[in-house]
């Protein structure tokens, strides 16, 4: 059932809710209550601020920061400048890290949101998906723009475990690029030790593609494998503005994990003025820590 969120939750509802879902008028709920231990992350590419979208940014950057403020820790796509300042003053209890890919530190952003109450920021960088990936707007040779990951080490209050997130946006015009891209995040990952370890993203292509094999080969499990945690057997990812005609998308945005287990999955399907609130629908993953890292 295609749903819409149209109410306003307060935050101690936020709080407890994994997914709220109105169909124009008829509830469906298939989500419950967090357990002891369990935590949500997200993946959620916004579309850049570009006029010419069915619907424009202004319409629908309040049911965006909604969505963002359900869960404990986000990764965002394709936000500018303007749009990261929007979400920000929309959610006070949030706290946020990255910058643009442009040398400047404009242009387009993956930070990553998190709820400060939770979750203790520990350290954060910006790498560009280059071989000089520490030099601000550097360029993949076969990719057309910069490309970037966020990266950001946490202490979770709760457990007093920690957790390295990736955020990132793999090259549209590149599967070089894009295999490069695993393969630098896949060996920062590698010397850098930790309790459990995420990767946030839309990586423009799908599972099995060499970018996502070489994630997958370095010991990282799609949260989507897990086929018991999934809300139904298969959901696309992105879809355009259009709910019409969607379920049959590509699935190019995903969560990665170590050292977490999965235990729900889904995306939410947000409607306003009878079209998605971005082109890519926000996904989110219910996770608790594993006993050991494997």
């Amino acid at each position: 059932m295609r749903s819409t969120i149209s109410k306003v939750f307060d935050r101690a509802l936020m709080l407890g809710v994994l997914s709220a879902c109105m169909a124009f008028g008829a509830t469906h709920s298939a989500h419950g209550q967090l357990r002891e231990g369990e935590w949500v992350l997200s993946t959620f590419n916004i579309r850049y601020d570009n006029p010419s979208d069915p619907l424009t940014w202004v319409k629908r950057r309040d049911e965006v920061a909604k969505i963002v403020g359900f869960y404990d820790i986000v990764g965002i796509q394709e936000a500018l400048p303007h749009q990261v300042l929007d979400l920000a003053q929309r959610l006070p209890w949030m706290s946020h890290v990255g910058r643009g890919r442009d040398a400047d530190g404009g242009g387009e952003a993956c930070p990553i949101f998190f709820n400060a109450a939770h979750w203790e920021l520990l350290h954060s960088e910006t790498l560009w998906l280059a071989k000089d990936w520490r030099t601000p707007g550097a360029l993949h040779p076969a990719a057309d723009l910069p490309r970037t990951v966020t990266v950001a080490w946490f202490h979770h209050r709760a457990s007093g475990k920690r957790v390295r997130v990736y955020n990132t946006h793999w090259s549209h015009v590149s599967e070089e690029a894009r295999a490069f891209s695993a393969q630098l995040i896949a060996s920062v990952d590698a010397v850098h030790g930790t309790d459990a370890t995420v990767v946030l993203g839309d990586f423009n292509e799908e599972a099995g593609e060499p970018g996502r094999e070489v994630l997958a080969q370095s010991g990282f499990a799609n949260t989507y494998d897990r086929a018991g945690a999934r809300c139904r057997p298969s959901f696309p990812t992105y879809t355009t503005f259009q709910p019409e005609g969607s379920s049959g998308g590509p699935r190019i945005d995903a969560i990665y994990v170590k050292g977490l287990t999965t235990q729900w999955t889904c995306v939410d399907e947000i409607i306003r003025d009878e079209v998605f609130i971005s082109d890519h629908l926000p996904l989110h993953a219910v996770v608790s820590w594993s006993p050991e890292r494997e």
